[in-house]
């Protein structure tokens, strides 16, 4: 008996050990996809192209954080399930597979030595979770997906590209909006719901 209860802690023990050394694997993994992708920044598109890789690569870093974290969280989820019903807490898993998106370069325009514009099409061509439902417009919307613009400049005609600025122009919309911010210190002064 005392054999067989020893037998069985190890076993236990061992496949924690397992699944803990496949979840470091997949998120080791994922950190060196995102270390090994390639990147050129001699033209406009190329850079722009650069920019898609390493976000494609990130996604998949992303999830396997999100699955460490879960793991590690675990014991925070089961506590609030516990004290609340599923109407204002439920515990979600993290998705199956990274977003997956149609990015098409749509125009390139070449201002001058150190700026150019290079505009583009993309569509979110991810399933829908399951038991989501789309609208016809919604999957109308989907299907023709948002404009956006990659604003490019170097210093000089022998430097290489880079990013300076991201905007879109979601089909809701008749503006460009800037999609990234530099962020600025936070002054705390929201009480944020989630934290409450």
């Amino acid at each position: 008996m005392k054999r067989f209860l020893a037998v069985s802690l190890a076993a236990f023990f061992l496949s924690g050990c397992l699944e803990k050394g496949q979840q470091e694997e997949g998120l080791t993994k994922a950190i060196s996809a995102v270390e090994r992708t390639e990147i050129s920044r001699n033209s406009p598109d190329m850079t722009v192209k650069s920019w898609w890789r390493l976000k494609d690569a990130v996604a998949v870093l992303d999830l396997e954080e999100c699955k460490a974290r879960m793991k590690h969280a675990a014991p925070y989820f089961a506590k609030m399930s516990e004290l609340s019903t599923p109407d204002i807490y439920e515990y979600r898993n993290c998705s199956k597979a990274p977003d997956t998106y149609d990015r098409r370069i749509t125009n390139v325009d070449v201002q001058s030595d150190t700026r150019a514009v290079v505009a583009a099409h993309i569509s979110n061509t991810t399933a829908p979770d399951e038991g989501a439902t789309l609208s016809a417009e919604d999957r109308k919307k989907k299907e023709e997906g948002d404009a956006y613009q990659y604003v490019l400049e170097r210093v000089d005609a022998a430097s290489e590209w880079k990013i300076s600025q991201v905007s879109n122009m979601p089909s809701w919309s008749s503006e460009w909006r800037v999609v990234f911010k530099k962020p600025e210190p936070s002054s705390n002064r929201w009480v944020f719901d989630y934290q409450q």
